[in-house]
């Protein structure tokens, strides 16, 4: 029983609100002429059903799947439109079968996978965009104007950072539904967590209010990054590189399918995703840390391909012709307006941050323990 009251709370009530604020986080943008922004929202909604989509169009071409009936169920069913509403009645239909249906293990890994894609996709793309559009438009709008999209982050941030958590123990435990992990690794391992989801939907939202729509390509490198080395480092299905690719962007996170642990040792699965997070930290801060950050640096300075307004001038720049309020009005050390806080405080605030990412990726499995002690029940 208390299985079904997770689920029905978790994956049902909480789901359920979770799409309500999105709704109303896309009506709001249209209500308001930000077409742009809506269009953007939608995308990161849709965003989990298109990966199933692609993953199942990958299975089917390859012959991995019975039929076309399985096909149309999950890549259609799942796809791009319905996926939000789709995992709702799955875990409504898996609630009305009763605890024993339930915890039959396809249907377990089932629930925690597509709910581990949902959270690793869309929560950590609404993070990032609704974070991005907050400093954009902070100084112009009232607080009243940016509930829907505070609570968005919010929800996102806090559901992210639990199903990553849960996500990690299942997948390393090699989908071991009989795996239990103590509380206070799981809770040690939410906060770690929460700190880097931070830290990097700061630093992406940052470089996206000045890099503007260039923030995609760098986001897209890091996505082929991040295949690459799924490739090189977990040894799974091409279809679980491509999950892994998209999720692992604001949070170190793989998938692997089960034959991967199959005949290994219990702490083969820790060692490989422990390797892959660390590889993706360093990544991640040469991509936006380095790369991203001269290139940004470079934009503003030089060129015109970030054009800035009134209506979207990010939080660090202060031009006196537009009547917004900010906290940085003056210039800082002669460095050139309208973006001289950026040019001081941002850079540095962005190779910080990325340094201490990678210094906490490397430690947290020292001050978790993960896997110190795991009891089978």
């Amino acid at each position: 029983m208390r299985t079904l009251v997770r689920v029905l709370l978790y994956d049902v009530v909480l789901a359920i609100i979770h799409i309500i604020i999105d709704a109303n986080l896309i009506y709001s943008y249209f209500n308001a002429g930000d077409t742009w922004w809506a269009a953007a929202t939608i995308t990161a909604v849709c965003l989990p059903g298109l990966l199933e989509l692609l993953t199942y169009t990958f299975s089917f071409l390859n012959g991995d799947l019975s039929g076309v009936k399985e096909y149309v169920f999950w890549g259609v069913f799942f796809g791009p439109v319905l996926f939000p509403f789709s995992l709702v009645a799955w875990h409504v239909y898996q609630v009305y079968k009763g605890e024993k249906h339930f915890k039959i293990y396809h249907n377990v890994a089932r629930s925690r996978v597509l709910t581990s894609l949902s959270s690793l996709t869309k929560s950590a793309l609404q993070i990032t965009l609704q974070t991005t559009i907050i400093m954009i438009t902070w100084s112009k709008d009232t607080l009243p104007s940016h509930i829907y999209q505070m609570a968005s982050v919010s929800f996102s941030l806090l559901t992210l950072a639990k199903s990553c958590a849960d996500h990690h123990y299942f997948e390393v435990s090699g989908k071991d539904i009989t795996a239990h992990t103590p509380h206070g690794q799981k809770i040690k391992r939410l906060l770690f967590n929460l700190v880097q989801i931070l830290i990097r939907g700061f630093i992406i939202a940052l470089l996206g209010g000045y890099l503007q729509f260039f923030i995609l390509l760098f986001i897209f490198i890091m996505v082929i990054v991040n295949y690459i080395t799924a490739i090189i480092i977990i040894k799974s299905d091409g279809s679980k590189h491509i999950w892994t690719a998209f999720s692992a962007v604001l949070l170190p996170t793989c998938f692997a399918s089960r034959d991967t642990f199959k005949n290994k040792d219990p702490s083969f699965g820790k060692k490989m995703f422990a390797k892959f997070y660390r590889y993706n930290s360093v990544f991640f801060f040469f991509v936006f840390g380095v790369i991203a950050l001269i290139t940004s640096n470079f934009i503003i300075r030089y060129t015109d391909m970030s054009t800035f307004t009134c209506d979207n001038l990010p939080f660090l720049s202060y031009d006196a012709t537009c009547e917004t309020h900010n906290s940085f009005p003056n210039q800082i050390f002669d460095l050139p307006a309208p973006h001289s806080w950026f040019y001081f405080l941002g850079n540095l605030l962005v190779v910080f941050l990325a340094l201490l990412h990678v210094v906490l990726v490397f430690m947290e499995e020292v001050c978790i323990r993960d896997f110190s002690k795991v009891i089978a029940v």
